[in-house]
């Protein structure tokens, strides 16, 4: 016993006198010189990621401004929103945001555009309160309308707004419902469908909304010399709401 311990005690004195390696580097998290940025990207740019994120689930389609036809990229499987995969992400933005049946009386799909937003805006982390989704996209206008100038969402009018990366592109849609709202000050309750401002380029910028054509897709938007949108009669552009850059 008494052996014992004397050999357990040299293995002690000798493991404390073995020099400990040192721990190697981190990982390098950013080009040599440059400054790596832990920044917490603000709602604006989460909205944005989400939004090319379900986009690039769907095949990446684009739809040009007031052409009712997709363009996938070469080799895209052409996506549509009853395939089960994306039927699943359609659930999805819908039950995040309501309780109502999705289905229609006629087994048809509800309209989920504004499901698709509110989701968007719902995972960006911006509380209810402030945004009121839902699955109609007026009742998140009407809330920018009447909200107070510090609110999280105001609204103005895409007449006179240039739009910025993070903001939310709105247009009345149906014949009948358009020429009722003829300029901001018209705006009421009714058919209306948002897109999100995802890039802005040269004359134009790049919009993603949800049931476009029963996919999410891309759309490119003119601009006029002076960055504001060109309304089309597929998109009368009449609102754009703009988030304040909060965390």
């Amino acid at each position: 016993m008494f052996a014992r311990a004397l050999a357990c005690l040299a293995l002690l004195a000798a493991a404390g006198c073995t020099t400990v390696p040192a721990p190697k580097p981190p990982p390098r998290l950013a080009a040599p010189g440059v400054t790596p940025n832990f920044d917490v990207p603000d709602a604006r740019a989460r909205m944005v990621f989400l939004a090319r994120q379900e986009w690039g689930l769907f095949g990446r389609p684009v739809v040009r401004e007031d052409e009712a036809v997709l363009e996938f990229p070469a080799g895209a499987p052409h996506a549509h929103e009853v395939q089960p995969a994306m039927l699943t992400r359609v659930l999805l933005y819908w039950y995040a945001v309501s309780a109502r049946p999705i289905v229609g009386a006629q087994g048809e799909l509800r309209p989920w555009s504004a499901a698709f937003i509110s989701w968007l805006v719902q995972g960006a982390g911006v509380p209810a309160a402030a945004f009121a989704p839902g699955v109609l996209h007026w009742d998140y206008i009407e809330h920018a309308l009447s909200a107070p100038p510090d609110a999280h969402f105001s609204a103005r009018d895409a007449r006179v707004q240039a739009p910025a990366v993070g903001d939310l592109l709105c247009a009345p849609r149906r014949a009948a419902f358009v020429a009722t709202i003829p300029d901001f000050a018209s705006i009421r309750r009714g058919p209306w469908h948002c897109d999100l401002v995802v890039e802005l380029r040269a004359g134009a910028l790049d919009v993603i909304g949800g049931n476009v054509l029963d996919v999410v897709a891309l759309t490119r938007v003119p601009l006029d010399a002076a960055g504001r949108v060109v309304p089309s009669a597929r998109r009368p552009w009449r609102v754009v709401l703009t988030p304040r850059l909060a965390p």
